[in-house]
């Protein structure tokens, strides 16, 4: 099974020695990893990365630490000793989690956590055939729903959050919110000039 998303690191990446040595290399880097499924808890999962790739990875990133956030393609998932286990094929740093907060003064930034809505995605089992994300940035919801009303798209056909979720409530009230908003620039722009509106 395959799955791709963006995990955070529960500890710094570590080299190991493979039992088993694999496409000719003798050691590997183990993620622990982890990743928010609910509003109660978090699935923790464990991946290997072996090759040039990940000695190069880990090489250019030798500063991880916990708490980091990474975008990784994992194979072979599969269950071990009640722990979901992979391979990481390729991987890349993902953004902060908590990005800085945009301010005239760069000096005077503060953290500043994104709202954020649950998507109500299910626990992982080792038979869910993907990944989801089930905290969602809210700008992430309006940036997806302003994108479909200008494509013209229904939001029931353009919503990527399960049903009934918190998620895909947001994603339809930015929705109606941006028609109304192009409805109105429409209206100004059809007024003759000089006419008061």
């Amino acid at each position: 099974m395959k799955t791709s998303g963006v995990f955070f690191l529960r500890r710094p990446p570590f080299r190991v020695q493979l039992a088993s040595p694999r496409d000719g290399h003798d050691h590997g880097w183990q993620l622990l990893l982890g990743e928010r499924h609910s509003q109660r808890g978090i699935q923790t999962l464990s991946a290997m990365w072996i090759g040039a790739e990940a000695d190069a990875f880990m090489q250019r990133h030798s500063h991880l630490k916990a708490g980091d956030c990474l975008s990784l393609h994992l194979d072979r998932l599969h269950v071990s000793r009640d722990e979901l286990v992979g391979f990481v094929e390729r991987g890349e740093p993902a953004p902060p989690r908590w990005p800085m907060a945009p301010t005239e003064d760069a000096g005077a930034a503060l953290p500043s956590p994104p709202q954020v809505v649950s998507c109500g995605a299910h626990p992982l089992t080792s038979s869910t055939p993907h990944m989801p994300h089930s905290i969602v940035a809210l700008a992430t919801v309006k940036k997806r729903a302003q994108d479909a009303a200008r494509a013209r798209k229904s939001a029931d056909e353009a919503c990527p959050y399960p049903f009934e979720s918190a998620a895909a409530g947001s994603f339809k009230a930015y929705y109606e919110a941006e028609l109304q908003r192009m409805r109105e620039e429409q209206a100004q722009a059809a007024q003759p000039e000089g006419q008061p509106s």
